[in-house]
């Protein structure tokens, strides 16, 4: 998996704390690899999903598509979605077409059927279908009125219907590596016309070869942040972050959240960034500082930008994992949502599982590799959660690159070694 470089414009003198509304003030520029000087660089995931939408397939006219640019020449054998909800429902019938102008062309490449079940992600088959790499299609699901007879069968109206999720905020990236798909999003036919929904696609296909692409992101939640009623005793605080993995050495000046508080904290938040060592299973904590204040967090979610100080700021954050979490001496668990009082929360995303290759279309591309991380005892022990992913992200530059490496010239003609005879 290539390491992406986007390149940060900034919008304003840099600050410790700064905070962002919404995913409009991160300006990229296409991917571009360090050349000469250090280049401004980020890693980490800034996918959002607040909460799963569905449109209902309860009529013989309704159509749902989800619109892509096709990453990779690829074998198509099979695709999959996400079932919301099925009640007794006829077959669907699942295209792949072409783009006409933004919309799905009439002519079916090729299509499956399936009735779903709903709750869960459904894949039907295709066979050996080529993909072209930088073409848009788009995948399709109606009613399969006929299920291949001469006639039609089964029923379908507001009793007898599946509908089909997508998510609440377009993210108009893949998720592994967050390069643009401005193409990306979902479509929805009824009343005899497509309609642009600009929300986001939950799909994904499955390609010969193992090739993977799609959004595997089906689940939301928020990672909790507190104490436990013993200031000044981080033993038992639950601490939250991710686990992040760079292709490349960077020098960190910073850190991005997605955060918000919950209640009124009164401790501030604070960073740690730990090391680990996996062949012994061993996490150390490499170094830590204050990352907001009370006031400082609103109570909706924002982007917050964190900035390091000079004291604060390793050498380098080498591409080796890192634990990068949060913790406070604010606030203790509690038995209703968000599962905290007077905390602080991290928004979150994953996999509720069922889909093949999810950690493939995760970002990183892997389990081992970047994912969500907490630990409910100060940060002694950890616990992964595979498939699921933090709004966490590390802000620097790239490392600069070793210099070429000189050798000794080999001699001509090569020397004659004791021993040996010409």
């Amino acid at each position: 998996m290539p390491f992406l470089i986007r390149a940060i414009i900034p919008t304003r003198k840099t600050s410790i704390f700064t905070h962002w509304g919404s995913m409009k003030m991160f300006k990229w520029l296409v991917p571009f690899f360090f050349i000469g000087s250090l280049a401004q660089a980020d890693f980490g995931s800034h996918f959002i999903l607040n909460s799963r939408l569905a449109f209902p397939l309860d009529s013989g006219t309704k159509k749902i598509a989800f619109r892509f640019t096709c990453r990779q020449d690829v074998s198509l054998i099979g695709a999959s979605f996400y079932c919301e909800k099925s009640q007794t429902p006829p077959e669907y019938k699942v295209s792949l077409v072409d783009d006409e102008k933004g919309l799905p062309s009439p002519k079916v490449l090729e299509s499956s059927s399936v009735t779903p079940k709903g709750g869960c992600w459904v894949t039907v088959p295709f066979n050996n279908l080529p993909l072209q790499a930088g073409q848009v299609y788009h995948l399709v699901l109606e009613q399969d009125a006929t299920r291949g007879g001469q006639h039609p069968v089964g029923v379908i109206d507001t009793r007898h219907f599946a509908s089909v999720a997508y998510g609440d905020a377009l993210n108009a990236f893949d998720p592994r590596d967050e390069k643009p798909d401005p193409k990306l999003n979902v479509l929805v036919y009824e009343n005899g016309k497509w309609r642009v929904l600009d929300k986001q696609p939950l799909f994904a296909l499955h390609g010969g070869g193992s090739k993977f692409q799609g959004i595997p992101y089906d689940s939301f939640g928020e990672l909790p942040i507190h104490g436990n009623g013993t200031p000044g005793n981080p033993s038992d605080d639950v601490l939250a972050g991710e686990v992040l993995h760079p292709h490349s050495g960077l020098i960190p000046t910073g850190f991005a959240l997605r955060l918000r508080k919950e209640g009124h904290p009164t401790a501030p938040l604070k960073y740690r960034v730990y090391t680990i060592n996996f062949l012994q299973h061993k996490i150390t904590l490499a170094f830590s500082g204050l990352a907001a204040l009370p006031s400082q967090v609103q109570n909706g979610y924002q982007w917050v930008t964190i900035g390091l100080k000079k004291e604060d700021q390793p050498q380098e954050f080498p591409a080796e994992c890192r634990f990068v979490t949060f913790q406070t001496d604010s606030g203790g668990p509690s038995d209703q949502p968000p599962g905290c009082s007077d905390c602080y929360l991290i928004s979150e995303f994953g996999n509720s599982g069922g889909l093949a290759g999810a950690a493939d279309l995760s970002f990183d591309g892997g389990a081992h590799l970047s994912r969500e991380a907490f630990s409910t005892d100060g940060g002694a022990t950890w616990q992964d959660a595979f498939e699921r992913d933090a709004n966490v992200v590390i802000l620097g530059s790239l490392s600069a690159p070793p210099g070429p490496q000189e050798f000794a010239p080999v001699p001509t003609p090569m020397p004659w070694f004791e021993g040996t005879a010409p």
